[in-house]
């Protein structure tokens, strides 16, 4: 809680958001129980298990209910 106004979050994000783009990657996943609107803010879409990449399909925890979306770059 304490840490909810930092923009610690929106930080380490925007960092990884640019290493992704240095490494030629186009999209991000998160999965998540708790932080769904937070990621929906920083411009995150919902989607389903099928757009997970083939080697994350098969882990994907049904029993979580994970919330899974996606950041186009």
């Amino acid at each position: 809680p304490e840490y909810r106004d930092g923009d610690r979050g929106l930080l380490l994000l925007n960092h990884m958001k640019n290493q992704a783009k240095k490494m030629g990657i186009h999209h991000l996943f998160v999965l998540t129980t708790h932080s769904l609107h937070w990621f929906r803010e920083q411009g995150f879409i919902e989607v389903g298990v099928e757009r997970l990449p083939m080697a994350k399909q098969s882990l994907y925890n049904y029993q979580r209910r994970s919330k899974i979306l996606i950041l186009s770059l």
